[in-house]
């Protein structure tokens, strides 16, 4: 079933608690930051675009918790020849750039990129490379397990919750954006933010059968609104 977060009482059981301040935010870059474009990806500036508020909702985030913002994205179009790593860090200095101009402090930390076409590749999502490295870097502790509930991971596939939830992260958050609204089996999210929990999929035949192995997350309509639910606690 889809739940109303407002309506759940400990939510710590669902992986979120308001009191807990979150140590890191991690963000998966097309169909979150910006207008997933379908494949091979973004592959020149000029097909970048932001998706609604995004530099406000960073910025948000940024000056309400004081913490960092990392980006956790796969671009085998790297891989595979179609852009290569400077035009790659061209797109990403025009993002920031676009960014910056919403918001002064939607400054995004780091950016965590693996242009590998092995699936097999440790740092390639759905695998939990890339997330595990950014926690080591900005010194959350996995191996207790202690930090795990200070995390939040907003994607919008299944192998970005595939990847969340391998490595640990408790707070996991699909969008509506990007893959997400078909992932749920064209069910939109609703204003209120929601708990998916695996009842859902038995009355939502034409919802992605492997996220049941990922619930429960939450389901929000895009970065802005998933970050106005963080912020309100």
């Amino acid at each position: 079933m889809i739940t109303s977060a407002l309506q759940v009482s400990g939510l710590i059981h669902y992986g979120y608690r308001s009191s807990s301040k979150p140590k890191l935010v991690l963000l998966d870059r097309d169909g979150v930051v910006n207008q997933d474009v379908g494949s091979p990806g973004v592959i020149c500036k000029s097909q970048f675009e932001l998706t609604p508020n995004a530099g406000k909702a960073i910025g948000k985030l940024k000056r309400t918790f004081n913490c960092p913002v990392v980006l956790i994205t796969n671009q085998s179009c790297v891989g595979k020849g179609l852009l290569t790593l400077s035009g790659l860090e061209e797109i990403h200095n025009h993002m920031q750039s676009l960014l910056l101009q919403e918001d002064s402090c939607a400054k995004i930390d780091q950016i965590y990129v693996c242009t590998s076409v092995r699936e097999w590749d440790v740092r390639k999502k759905p695998n939990p490379g890339m997330i595990i490295e950014a926690c080591t870097d900005w010194g959350i502790d996995i191996k207790s397990g202690f930090d795990m509930d200070s995390l939040i991971f907003i994607g919008d596939s299944l192998t970005d919750m595939q990847a969340a939830k391998r490595s640990g992260v408790h707070n996991r958050i699909l969008v509506e954006t990007g893959y997400g609204f078909d992932l749920m089996g064209k069910t939109k999210a609703n204003s209120v933010f929601e708990i998916v929990d695996k009842p859902f999929f038995s009355s939502k035949p034409a919802a992605c059968n492997e996220l049941i192995e990922v619930a429960p997350f939450f389901y929000a309509e895009n970065l802005e609104k998933a970050v106005e639910w963080i912020v309100q606690g």
